[in-house]
């Protein structure tokens, strides 16, 4: 009796060894961890018991030719979602070093990558374009991550229904209201030989799977793939593309700000115009009035994505300026502001360009960015001094200063209510020995409220202080320039979006107090297009 009982024992563990079913085990897993497109990493993350054993079974065995496909088809969800693990908490794959490409996924004893499971292992093996809607990256772009796995037995119908789940979702692809533009996601691009030859054939494809086919005259366009890691936000599932979004292909540019950055190959064409209106002035100590001095810049703006994480953008600015300046009693007017030419009164010129770059630069931390601007002066004496002989005397046109620009900027949106802050390192430096160095250091606040999806109303503030080295002084020309300066505005303003990728910006401010700084007003226009 006792021999039985020893041999029946033993032979139940060597069943219980055996009889690890890895689809089973991986369909548990999923059903657990994975609701409406979304994975639960932090609880994945407290209790990984689930998921370690999977990857171990991964790592120590072969898989079978019937089981080929599926089997790697969860193998790469399984280990997008192992990868997210070992760096968790992270807010994108993208801010993990080489996540597709590093060999750190061990397959049947062998080091491989998740690229090359899916673009040696599955794509050129099987040909199968539906792959495209069931490997997931772990990004909200992707298709929707399924809460089952993937079996040999079922394979054949849940590609089907996964790719009929994508090509009906509002989210992934879509078509505007006036059906001129079909918006794809950029896998459309990325892998555009798997779906056909050219756009045409790409569209029928879609078309094959959709409940309502795409109008074949629609222009196509790709929208900016979105990274954040799958946990932040539902995802639109076949039963509900009724509901389609507007165009904004996951970009949203009521939220835009600027410190926000573009996405590779994405543009931002900005022409932001102000003019300035100046009736007082404060100097030692002194209120000055009886002038009106008038100043129209417009500021043109290009900036360019560089890379495909959204962490580094690059772009030109360009100032021209119109000044004027009236002591009469046309006081009140503001008609010198808009003579552009070039009189004893007025100045008008493009007066600097600069360069930029824009960066992210912590991985983990995408609400702050930083931006650098270099500007180099362009015409001849923009500060009106020592004017050219033959002509009137210059009237200030801008700074003629090498000038460094560095802004630090911090988003937090909560719904309807964003803040946005930025604080600045502005430098200017002397281009001659009678000139001061000059440092201003800027600091903002706006808080928004977005009462429709259109409209945005904002309200700010700003404090400027400065400060000069004096290079003399024992002149007493000079000494009058290196008192430290100040002044605080503050404004209203609301912006209008035309379309997901188009708006226009109203600002008022008033230069309500300040110490030897000129005391006035501006009225902004701004116009931003968006080409994404």
């Amino acid at each position: 009796m006792k021999l039985v009982f020893i041999i029946l024992f033993s032979f139940s563990l060597s069943s219980f060894g055996q009889d690890f079913n890895f689809f089973d085990a991986c369909d548990k897993f999923m059903s657990k961890n994975v609701s409406s497109g979304q994975v639960n990493y932090s609880g994945i993350k407290a209790e990984p018991a689930e998921l370690n054993e999977l990857i171990k079974h991964i790592s120590k065995n072969e898989w079978s030719k019937e089981e080929g496909k599926a089997y790697l088809i969860n193998v790469y969800n399984l280990g997008v979602i192992n990868k997210v693990i070992q760096n968790y908490p992270v807010n994108s794959p993208m801010d993990i070093t080489n996540f597709f490409e590093g060999k750190d996924l061990i397959l049947n004893g062998k080091k491989t990558s998740l690229n090359l499971v899916e673009n040696e292992m599955l794509r050129p093996v099987h040909n199968d374009p539906r792959f495209h809607f069931v490997l997931v990256c772990g990004a909200v772009s992707c298709p929707v991550i399924t809460n089952f796995a993937y079996t040999p037995e079922k394979l054949e119908a849940q590609l089907e229904t996964q790719a009929k789940i994508a090509l009906n979702n509002g989210s992934f692809v879509y078509q505007d209201r006036d059906k001129r533009n079909i918006f794809l996601s950029e896998i459309f691009k990325w892998y555009s030989t798997d779906f056909g030859k050219n756009e045409k054939e790409v569209v029928a494809y879609i078309n094959g799977f959709r409940e309502a086919p795409f109008s074949n005259d629609a222009k196509v366009q790709y929208y900016d793939y979105d990274w954040s890691l799958n946990t932040q936000k539902p995802i639109t599932t076949i039963t509900d593309v009724s509901n389609i979004k507007p165009a904004d292909g996951g970009f949203n540019l009521q939220t835009f700000t600027a410190g926000s950055l573009l996405g590779k190959n994405k543009f931002d064409f900005t022409l932001f115009n102000t003019l300035y209106t100046e009736t007082k002035s404060n100097w030692q100590g002194q209120d000055f009035t009886g002038f009106r001095a008038t100043f129209v810049t417009h500021l043109f703006q290009v900036t360019y994505g560089i890379s495909k994480s959204k962490r580094i953008n690059v772009g030109l600015d360009i100032n021209l300026k119109n000044s004027g300046r009236s002591v009469d009693s046309s006081i009140k007017g503001l008609a010198p502001a808009f003579q552009y030419n070039n009189t004893d009164s007025s100045r008008f010129a493009v007066t600097s360009i600069g360069a930029r770059v824009k960066v992210q630069p912590f991985k983990k931390v995408q609400d702050f960015s930083i931006q650098s601007t270099f500007y180099l002066p362009t015409v001849q004496n923009p500060e009106g001094s020592n004017p050219l002989a033959g002509n009137p005397a210059l009237y200030w046109a801008d700074w003629d200063r090498y000038i460094w620009w560095n802004q630090l900027f911090y988003t937090k949106t909560w719904g309807k209510v964003q803040l946005f802050t930025e604080v600045d390192l502005l430098f200017r430096f002397k281009r001659r020995s009678s000139q001061i160095g000059m440092l201003d250091i800027p600091m903002s606040a706006f808080i928004s409220y977005f009462p429709t999806n259109k409209i945005t109303l904002y309200a700010m503030t700003q404090h400027v202080p400065r400060f000069t080295n004096n290079i003399n002084p024992q002149d007493p020309q000079v000494t009058d320039w290196v008192i430290p300066m100040n002044y605080t505005a503050s404004g209203l303003g609301m912006k209008y979006n035309f379309t997901p990728s188009f708006n226009i910006e109203l600002l008022y401010t008033n230069f309500w107090r300040g110490k030897n700084s000129g005391l006035g007003s501006t009225f902004n226009l701004g116009i931003k297009y968006v080409m994404f």
